[in-house]
């Protein structure tokens, strides 16, 4: 049986899965998987504890495990409710069942009774608030960075798309009901972060988002169109 005992690998092995639960591409499949979740509760307990931990407290520690709800700036807790919306097993299942997965898509963190269900009902939020006219009307994308784009066609469908505005802000944007999901690329793009260089919106019985990027000597296209839209700046 595999022991982790080293303080270093821990934290790694920490991150790691922070990072597949609530990076900027985060891993949908995992993001709610309790095996997963438990291993990641398992591995923040012992980082708690670890004899070599001398930079903070356990108390501390407890203190960091609290989710962060703040819609503000990219936290674990938007990731969580945006992946969750895309999980048909997660919108069908009874109240009960929901909570439960709740804490499954925010461990290792910590949230109360009224966050869990604070959590349920921002995954229920009516659509129709948001579309992709206004997002693109009320923020500035000169300049934007494509940090990430996914799609899912599991259930009613369901895409994801995360973009580096300025002033270091990101911006969470995610459709339901997927109709259409197109990626082309050409040339070289190395190393370098696609940046956008043209868009065209459309917002009506579908939302569609055309997008076109370049990065090096390559161009990057995507276009999604889909029944609803959300997103966080």
């Amino acid at each position: 049986m595999l022991k982790i005992d080293d303080f270093n690998e821990l934290s790694a092995l920490h991150k790691a899965v922070l990072a597949a639960k609530f990076g900027r591409t985060a891993d949908d499949p995992l993001s709610g998987d309790p095996t997963f979740a438990g291993l990641a509760n398992r591995i923040y307990d012992e980082l708690a504890k670890h004899r070599d931990n001398k930079l903070i407290g356990a108390d501390a520690y407890e203190e960091l495990r609290r989710v962060k709800t703040s819609q503000g700036f990219r936290g674990q807790w938007r990731t969580a409710v945006m992946t969750a919306r895309g999980d048909s097993s997660f919108m069908s299942a009874d109240h009960a069942s929901r909570i439960m997965l709740a804490k499954c898509y925010l461990s290792p963190f910590s949230c109360t009774d009224e966050e869990l269900e604070q959590f349920i009902s921002e995954t229920d939020r009516v659509a129709g608030e948001k579309t992709v006219d206004r997002l693109f009307r009320e923020n500035d994308f000169s300049g934007a960075m494509l940090f990430g784009c996914s799609c899912d066609y599991s259930g009613a469908g369901s895409a994801h798309i995360v973009l580096g505005l300025k002033n270091r802000r990101t911006c969470d944007v995610f459709f339901s009901g997927v109709r259409a999901f197109r990626i082309s690329r050409e040339g070289d793009a190395g190393d370098d972060i696609p940046v956008l260089k043209k868009h065209i919106t459309a917002s009506g019985s579908i939302q569609k988002l055309d997008l076109s990027f370049a990065a090096g000597t390559g161009k990057e296209h995507i276009v999604i169109e889909a029944d609803s839209v959300d997103y966080w700046v």
